[in-house]
């Protein structure tokens, strides 16, 4: 199995965040990483991947575990942020992103 080599895209724009009850969320970052050509058929695939080994169905409880990684690759990649905070603000709008996609 080849490999893809990801080539960074930084982004010249900062990542968008809004701060709610003190912690950053980042509004459209769960929608820009599915959209995107290169992450957004990996997060398909994990989803996929998962609901195979997982038929009795997925908990949303799940979902840091499910995508972080990617998350964290997508904004190392495309905004040079190594440690996103909050994080799985955005895991959990992929997770529902997803789930309305399947569904």
């Amino acid at each position: 199995m080849n490999k893809k080599k990801i080539t960074p895209e930084l982004n010249t724009e900062t990542l968008p965040t809004v701060e709610v009850n003190g912690k950053p969320t980042y509004p459209c970052l769960a929608h820009e990483i599915l959209e995107d050509k290169i992450f957004g058929p990996r997060v398909l695939r994990r989803l996929n991947h998962l609901l195979m080994a997982h038929p009795d169905g997925l908990s949303e409880s799940g979902h840091d575990w499910y995508f972080g990684y990617l998350v964290c690759a997508y904004t190392q990649t495309h905004y040079g942020v190594k440690n996103l905070l909050n994080y799985p603000s955005v895991t959990k709008k992929l997770f529902v992103l997803c789930t309305q996609q399947v569904a």
